[in-house]
């Protein structure tokens, strides 16, 4: 018997006989087709998991509020009237006075116009709402945000990078009635039209910060460098603009004073309760405890050391995205006049590419270290929190 010559199959082609080897197709396969899975904090950010962190953030807060409320006897409206909140609701309820001119305009008046429209709420209460509804939109904001190609720490890579933030020490004042949430939105806003190109949206943002905070002009300086960097041609017509308009911002400011008080700068005689170094040698005394007025408690060396390790941070990002880190160096370095860092917290709290950068290197570094890192944070965060509800310091 004779047999003929086996016959080769094109390539790519199977035999009958040999279709068992031929590999299942995901869709075939009654097993799902296995994807890489990523660790837990170094996933991308997603609006579902900020929208989540924060709720359940701000539940904890609200749930150590309550339990104050008990031990004090309090409304829940007198709460939101410690520290600057109580300045904030007087200004929208009575207008501006005394030292209260001091605080800029923004925040009080969309209190009052928010207010104006729910009469039948309490001003406080108001601020509670409008406040935590404009950080939720920040939240959202960044997490679709992070989705596109942006400088490093204008939004976060991780989810790492978004926890970091958002247990910031005084992350309180997203919710309460304080100017953050309205200023952090402002800001995210003009760094993030700066860097796509849109100079005028940049400089509009940058206008409001400059009514809101007085961090707001820095918001203007950087945005503008900002602008200036990743515009390939007219630089310098996207830096004009961009900070022309932040100036006007400025300009914005002075003439409400003026138009309202009948100066200017009145706001600079308010500040005379205020403490304040006289000389240059005094604000470096600031870094070694060296002024009267310093205390050397445990808040304070906290505050001291969390100063020190913001300030490293922000060089750091400096290096990286130079517009973004040097609004966050500005943030810390215009509290050496004051002599004292007992406000860091809260100077902190609206600096997110610090924060965002900090999370997203952290993201690189072993687990243990990043979870060790978020244990701390939330120690403190809650423990921030805490002392607001006790009317303690809690900046």
């Amino acid at each position: 018997m004779t047999f003929g010559t086996a016959r080769e199959e094109p390539a790519g082609r199977l035999t009958p006989g040999l279709l068992f080897l031929r590999p299942i197709p995901p869709a075939l396969s009654h097993e799902a087709p296995v994807t890489p899975s990523r660790p837990w904090l170094t996933a991308p950010l997603t609006p579902r998991f900020a929208l989540g962190s924060t709720l359940t953030l701000f539940a904890g807060h609200l749930a150590l509020w309550l339990h104050a409320l008990a031990k004090r006897q309090e409304s829940f409206g007198a709460l939101l009237l410690h520290w600057d909140g109580g300045h904030y609701v007087s200004i929208a309820r009575d207008g501006y006075s005394g030292d209260l001119w001091v605080f800029y305009p923004a925040w009080p008046m969309l209190l009052r116009g928010g207010s104006f429209v729910l009469r039948f709420v309490d001003v406080p209460v108001v601020g509670c709402f409008l406040s935590t509804g404009l950080f939720l939109v920040f939240c959202v904001g960044c997490a679709l945000a992070a989705r596109t190609a942006l400088p490093e720490g204008l939004a976060p890579r991780t989810r790492l990078g978004w926890l970091v933030f958002l247990l910031g020490p005084a992350s309180y004042v997203f919710h309460s009635v304080h100017t953050e949430s309205l200023f952090l939105l402002l800001s995210f806003g003009a760094f993030f039209f700066a860097s796509r190109k849109r100079p005028v949206l940049a400089g509009l943002c940058a206008a409001a910060c400059c009514l809101t905070r007085n961090q707001g002009v820095f918001v203007g300086v950087s945005a503008a460098l900002l602008a200036f960097t990743v515009e390939p041609q007219r630089r310098l017509r996207a830096a004009f603009v961009t900070g022309g308009l932040a100036l006007g911002g400025v300009g914005g400011f002075l003439l409400f004073q003026h138009l309202a008080s009948g100066s200017a700068f009145t706001f600079l005689g308010a500040q005379r309760a205020w403490a304040h170094v006289d000389s240059p040698l005094g604000a470096l005394q600031t870094l070694v405890f060296g002024n009267e007025w310093q205390s050397t408690d445990a808040q304070n060396v906290l505050r001291y050391v969390a100063w020190w390790l913001f300030l490293g941070g922000s060089a750091w990002l400096t290096r990286r995205t130079p517009a973004l880190g040097l609004y966050a160096l500005l943030c810390f370095l215009v509290q050496l006049p004051q002599g004292e860092l007992v406000n860091t917290f809260r100077f902190a709290a609206p600096v997110f590419p610090l924060f965002f950068f900090a999370g997203d290197e952290a993201s690189r570094r072993p687990k243990g270290l990043a979870g060790a890192a978020l244990l701390v944070l939330l120690a403190i965060n809650l423990d921030t929190a805490r002392r607001y509800a006790h009317a303690l310091w809690a900046y």
